[in-house]
């Protein structure tokens, strides 16, 4: 197959999935990673997609913002699951947490239910509901504007609450994606501003990062990569990551 014929199939697959993978396309099509990433750097050029960390996501692709809460719950499900279970695990007894409206963070709900004394603080309609049967765990809601779309609670009311009234141990969250160059990144400034709140309001910030967040950027700049102290991610890091979270002592968990 000739290079042109290949990029043209590359491009018509990333505008049916709205993104693809360096690796599944170096099998599918029989050539090397290098090769691949060849093809990505001229689509890129062509202004086609967006490279990112393993592959690539189409230019202007909001797609996720679009999604309920419940789709974007199917989405790399089973990462999210293992990233839920070990940001679970680091919740001692007797803490309190913030949980943000993330469907990273409902995996964490779920995965609480054994811990006692714990106090859970979230402006996520669907974890107050998943812990709402839990009598070990206290729940606060930080009430709000609801939109109907995430099941979150955001506004201004929100961001003042949590910062007058409430401190946390730990804040586990998840945001549109994370780079190198511009740190934590998310669709709205809105939720921007919850999250940062949360996260200035916590001793601790945990990253759950899963796989389609790293090398994604969203409009609103949340907070630089020193402003988190553990990420938890379900894929390998390269040499370039495992260096630049090293240097800012920003702990790694990589889930298998």
């Amino acid at each position: 197959m000739l290079a042109v014929e290949r990029r043209n199939q590359i491009e018509q697959l990333i505008q049916k999935n709205k993104s693809v993978l360096v690796l599944e396309l170096a099998k599918q099509f029989d050539v090397t990673t290098e090769t691949i990433r060849g093809d990505l750097e001229k689509l890129e050029r062509q202004g086609i997609l967006i490279r990112t960390y393993g592959g690539a996501t189409l230019v202007e692709d909001n797609s996720d913002a679009e999604m309920s809460t419940h789709e974007r719950e199917t989405v790399n499900f089973e990462g999210k699951q293992k990233i839920g279970i070990c940001a679970a695990s680091m919740v001692r007894d007797g803490e309190t947490i913030f949980l943000d409206a993330s469907t990273s963070s409902l995996h964490v709900a779920r995965n609480l239910k054994n811990k006692r004394s714990v106090t859970v603080i979230t402006n996520a309609e669907r974890v107050v509901a998943e812990l709402s049967q839990c009598e070990n765990i206290k729940v606060i809601c930080t009430g709000g504007r609801l939109l109907k779309k995430n099941l979150s609670y955001e506004g201004r009311m929100v961001e003042e609450t949590i910062r007058k009234y409430y401190f946390a141990n730990k804040f586990f969250f998840s945001c549109v994606g994370i780079t190198l160059a511009r740190g934590l990144t998310e669709h709205s400034e809105a939720e921007m501003e919850v999250k940062r709140a949360m996260m200035d309001c916590s001793e601790s910030v945990i990253f759950l990062c899963d796989r389609k967040k790293l090398g994604r950027m969203g409009v609103s700049v949340l907070a630089p990569l020193e402003n988190i102290d553990c990420l938890i991610t379900d894929i390998q890091l390269d040499e370039e990551w495992k260096q630049a979270l090293a240097e800012k002592d920003i702990q790694t968990k990589i889930v298998e």
